[in-house]
């Protein structure tokens, strides 16, 4: 976990998604349950508009018995719950996350990647990438920026 802790603390995000359109807020990153979790609340809203909110809550460990860091999303009124698997490049520098959501959308399956780049310990750059069931390639959906206050 500690190849993780640069995540630790109170961050501005900036959300770019392959719309165009764009939101901004915070991530609070911190320990939970005795330093076995990273907990990360999230909180975003359209960037001109406050009342377009949302946000979510990951939990991420690492799991010695499979080898792998795991992180489950809590979303925002949404009842669905999202786990993914990762590891860490250490030459890198990036922690490196798949998941696969059944019927995401209520309609298709969707596979997702996402790639957090930790070179900077002030400038934390994810990408989120994702392929429908029935699309041929995945596309980048959302880079999220997160610089310190």
């Amino acid at each position: 976990m500690n190849k993780l802790s640069p995540l630790l603390g109170k961050w501005r995000a900036d959300a770019v998604f392959a719309d165009g359109h764009e939101n901004v807020g915070t991530y609070d990153v911190h320990w939970a349950l005795d330093d076995t979790y990273l907990e990360m609340e999230v909180d975003f809203h359209r960037k001109n508009d406050a009342s377009q909110h949302h946000g979510f809550v990951i939990y991420l460990t690492y799991n010695p018995a499979t080898r792998h860091y795991e992180s489950t999303y809590f979303y925002t009124r949404w009842a669905m719950r999202v786990t993914e698997s990762g590891e860490f490049d250490d030459v890198a520098d990036e922690f490196r996350t798949t998941a696969f959501i059944p019927l995401e959308d209520g309609k298709r399956d969707e596979h997702v990647r996402t790639i957090t780049e930790l070179k900077n310990p002030n400038r934390i750059i994810y990408d989120h990438y994702s392929r429908y069931s029935d699309q041929a390639a995945e596309r980048m959906d959302v880079r999220i920026t997160l610089t310190r206050p």
